[in-house]
């Protein structure tokens, strides 16, 4: 029989899920906070990223960055937290000795942090260094220019990290009152997967649940349609130039989702893909290409990227239109919808025997999908794909007059030009 995950929500909005796995030794546990850098207002770009890093530096029971630290090696495994466009987690996997302390711990940090200036002015300096190290990490500050101009006018445009003016002149106040208006009960969901029971855990979280204060969730946000564009960006300190070619795709609950999942994977997911064999095996053009998928709520986007020598951008272009072009005449072979499959399905498997990415699958669904489904539910969305169906796909996602790129590192005479993007 399946083992179907405890699931509930407290009377203030609180969403709990628990799946207890008695054949593994660990535990892992997140809190998720349904508000990322797209649910923040005009000048407060950053500051759910800034969140995420002041919570650690003191709470109530935690003073200080000291206390934290050693409370954090004292697990014995460890604790993390990231912020993306629409959720904030902080999480953490231990033996199941250690789980009452970590419990403890996480809930602190999103219930009780104590936002101390001097600590903060530190911190802000780190983050500071943050987004330094991400505009000289190529294939990053390429992503953000696409995500800028994608989305124009839209939360999703928004760097996560904040821009740096911005981010100089956060401080308590500004810390405290995003704080407040965002970590609330029915903006929380936690999830717990591996060695757990669920009413000894029920009864470690109460205290937390207790002090969370309620009300009702914030308003949805519209993120807005997609444009098409073509962005150049000169950097003469770097020695290749970097690209991001990217179609706009359907939401987390679209029932096309897995269908262009797979056509991503025959695109650019492998090494025997359609880009990979075109660009880097027949042409040599670049040594590594892939594409990717991003789902939000309302929208997404199938980015191809790429990096190589800035005299061979615009025949690198060229040639992934040419690929998306003819894998729009010629369609998709059985085969590689096989293959796409058999990836998919790996992927899928490996991931169970993880507790943490077993934990982070059940909160992606509880937050993003309609329903929740078991591993034979995902595997079957999975192979009821067909031919059909993909080439639709294709066909409605490959658009040419939908295609947009920014390029980072072009060089005059090598600039990406319209011509350049016609399938």
């Amino acid at each position: 029989m399946p083992n179907t995950p405890f699931r509930t929500t407290t009377e203030t909005g609180t969403e709990i899920l628990i799946e207890p796995l008695p054949h593994v030794r660990s535990c892992s546990v997140g809190f998720w906070v349904k508000r990322g850098s797209c649910h923040e207002d005009p000048g407060e770009e950053g500051l759910a990223h800034f969140i995420e890093h002041t919570v650690f530096k003191g709470t109530q029971r935690y003073a200080n960055p000291e206390v934290m630290a050693a409370a954090t090696d004292r697990l014995g495994g460890n604790v993390d937290a990231f912020t993306g466009k629409e959720t904030a987690c902080f999480y953490g996997k231990v033996l199941r000795d250690q789980l009452p302390d970590l419990v403890d711990l996480l809930g602190e940090l999103v219930t009780t942090p104590n936002f101390d200036k001097e600590e903060l002015i530190r911190e802000r300096s780190v983050i500071l260094e943050e987004i330094a190290q991400s505009e000289d990490q190529p294939d990053d500050w390429v992503s953000e220019l696409f995500y800028e101009h994608f989305w124009p006018s839209s939360p999703l445009a928004h760097s996560i990290l904040g821009r740096r003016e911005q981010v100089s002149g956060y401080g308590p106040e500004e810390a405290k009152t995003f704080f407040r208006k965002t970590y609330r009960a029915p903006h929380l969901l936690i999830a717990a997967t591996g060695d757990v029971e669920v009413e000894p855990l029920l009864a470690l979280l109460q205290p937390i649940l207790d002090r969370l204060p309620g009300g009702s969730p914030s308003p949805k946000v519209s993120l807005k349609a997609s444009a098409p564009f073509l962005l150049n960006r000169a950097r003469k300190d770097l020695q290749q130039a970097s690209l991001v070619l990217g179609f706009p795709i359907c939401g987390h609950q679209h029932p096309d989702r897995v269908a262009v999942n797979l056509l991503s994977h025959v695109l650019g997911g492998g090494m025997s893909s359609r880009l990979f064999m075109e660009l880097r095996e027949k042409h040599a053009l670049c040594y590594q290409v892939g594409s990717y998928v991003s789902h939000y709520e309302e929208t997404g986007a199938l980015q191809i990227m790429a990096s190589c020598a800035p005299d061979k951008a615009r025949e690198l272009v060229r040639r992934s239109a040419g690929e998306c072009r003819r894998l729009l005449e010629d369609g998709i072979r059985p085969e590689e919808l096989e293959r796409a499959k058999l990836q998919a399905r790996t992927n899928l498997v490996f991931s169970q025997e993880s507790t943490s990415a077993r934990m982070f699958s059940l909160a992606h669904q509880a937050i993003h999908m309609s329903c929740m489904l078991d591993l034979d539910g995902q595997i079957a969305e999975i192979e009821a794909v067909t031919l059909d169906q993909l080439h639709r796909i294709a066909r409605e996602v490959l658009r040419p007059e939908a295609m947009a790129i920014s390029a980072l590192g072009t060089r005059k005479g090598s600039e990406i030009r319209k011509q350049d993007l016609s399938l």
